[in-house]
């Protein structure tokens, strides 16, 4: 029995397929195609074959999987997150933020019952974004040393947490 062709004829078919690849879609996305039910998926009796050649023609010619390989090597990579970065900032003198971060900090340590507090917390209470009083809390650790950061405090790694110095 032959089959109808409702698609249209081959050079009909090739033509629609012409037309949506044209216009950046997949032929098969617009039901022009027969589709993969005419692909050789029978691999000659060779047992020697492993799992991943046995199916590799089952997939071969699809246009899904072609599209996806080609949108995978063709995508860009999004841009690294931007690194804190504190080199070239000099040695910046203790200003009224340094002074806000630190009383801060203090605050936040004195309801913590002196454990250390994490930036977001210090920056909530400094009433500054968390960007700038992970700078000024950099500031107060390595240059005025004033504060202490902690690392690995929490499992799992919550980030740094910060303490002021004894005797300060």
């Amino acid at each position: 029995m032959v089959r109808k062709k409702m698609e249209g004829d081959e050079d009909q078919r090739r033509a629609a397929a012409r037309q949506a690849q044209r216009a950046g879609e997949l032929p098969a996305g617009r039901q022009v195609t027969t589709g993969g039910s005419k692909q050789r998926t029978h691999v000659p009796g060779n047992s020697a074959l492993g799992h991943e050649e046995r199916i590799e023609p089952l997939h071969r010619g699809k246009q899904r999987e072609e599209a996806a390989e080609i949108a995978a090597e063709r995508a860009i990579p999004p841009p690294p997150p931007p690194a804190h970065d504190f080199r070239g900032r000099g040695r910046p003198g203790y200003d009224e933020e340094h002074a806000r971060v630190f009383q801060a900090l203090a605050d936040a340590e004195r309801r913590h019952d002196g454990e250390g507090v994490y930036a977001t917390e210090v920056a909530r209470s400094a009433g500054l974004p968390a960007a700038r009083t992970r700078e000024l809390l950099h500031d107060l650790v390595s240059v005025h040393r004033l504060a202490t950061e902690l690392q690995r405090t929490d499992t799992p790694d919550q980030g740094p947490r910060y303490e002021t110095k004894p005797g300060r």
